[in-house]
């Protein structure tokens, strides 16, 4: 964290007026002295300039500089407040294989865009460029859901100390090295949360479906004591008090954002891991799903190693434009 200098800012539409994203990556900025790049990608040449050019390629290019010099507007109050901006407009499709590809290109240290609540007909479309960020950014990202950056945070961290779902080990060594780093630069407090599903026996039955039956009180005693014993362990390694360790029985998704709110967390901690050899985090991911559930800000962080598979080449690369 104390290596965050460079913030790119991904602006969806950079005529629009509310731009939280801006707002909190200059609070960000601020606190941290680190210097923010203005990102947009588009597709289509519209809106345009008037009187609007004829030419095609002509088109894209006052379409460029139209929106750059919206990025500049959006710019300004940041320059006042003494934060070193850039601003980056690139003709490239998809919008998240564009941001993507920019991040990829100029590595900087995070990526801050703005998040919205989605439903299941954007997850069943496949193309959110929310959930394509998760699969693609190499480096941290940061979803924006609140205007404020408060003077003193709840960072609430997802940790999977049993590793039930085949995480690299390291991985939350690294969130929770990032979240209390994050706490040390926004005064923040760092919570550790784990949710877990608690096992059952299974036994023969006389139909397809085997009959699961409870553990005894003893043995799921036990099990939850197991598993505050490696919660507690983790926290120690880092430093962080038994007493800030959250250990929630249910479905990830449900139990780690019931924490959230139950807690009022400003920022939620967690990772995404990939599934395939093509290192793509699967479609029915926790991260994914929480984006939609959670109301407080979401960081995003990938395991070490971690390689994008978006093309390299641009829309106008590969079209030869």
């Amino acid at each position: 964290m104390t290596t965050w200098q460079h913030f790119v800012v991904a602006i969806a539409d950079p005529f629009a007026k509310r731009q939280i994203a801006i707002r909190k990556a200059a609070m960000l900025a601020q606190r941290c002295g680190a210097r923010i790049t203005l990102f947009h990608a588009f597709s289509l040449p519209y809106p345009l300039p008037s009187p609007a050019p004829a030419d095609g390629t002509e088109a894209l290019r006052a379409a460029t500089r139209f929106r750059h010099k919206a990025l500049e507007q959006l710019a300004r109050p940041l320059h006042k407040a003494g934060i070193t901006v850039d601003c980056v407009v690139e003709w490239d499709f998809p919008a998240h294989d564009a941001i993507n590809r920019f991040v990829g290109r100029i590595k900087p240290d995070l990526l801050i865009a703005e998040s919205h609540r989605h439903g299941l007909i954007g997850r069943w479309l496949l193309a959110n460029t929310d959930w394509e960020l998760i699969r693609g950014c190499p480096c941290p990202l940061w979803f924006v859901k609140t205007r404020s950056l408060p003077d003193k945070l709840t960072i609430l961290t997802a940790v999977d100390p049993m590793h039930a779902h085949a995480k690299p080990a390291q991985l939350d060594d690294r969130l929770i090295n990032t979240a209390t780093a994050l706490g040390k630069v926004v005064n923040g407090t760092v919570l550790l949360a784990h949710a877990y599903v608690a096992p059952v026996n299974a036994s023969a039955a006389t139909f397809m479906e085997p009959i699961r039956i409870p553990l005894s009180p003893d043995r799921a005693k036990r099990f939850v004591a197991s598993i505050k014993q490696e919660l507690e362990q983790l926290a120690t390694r880092h430093e962080i008090p038994a007493a800030r360790c959250l250990l929630k029985e249910g479905d990830p998704v449900s139990a780690i954002s019931d924490l959230a709110a139950s807690r009022k967390a400003d920022m939620l901690v967690m990772g995404a891991v990939s599934r395939s050899a093509l290192q793509r985090p699967f479609i029915g991911s926790t991260a994914e799903k929480l984006i939609d559930k959670v109301r407080c800000d979401l960081l995003i962080i990938k395991p070490a190693g971690f390689k994008s598979s978006v093309p390299k080449r641009s829309a106008g690369e590969r079209l030869k434009l």
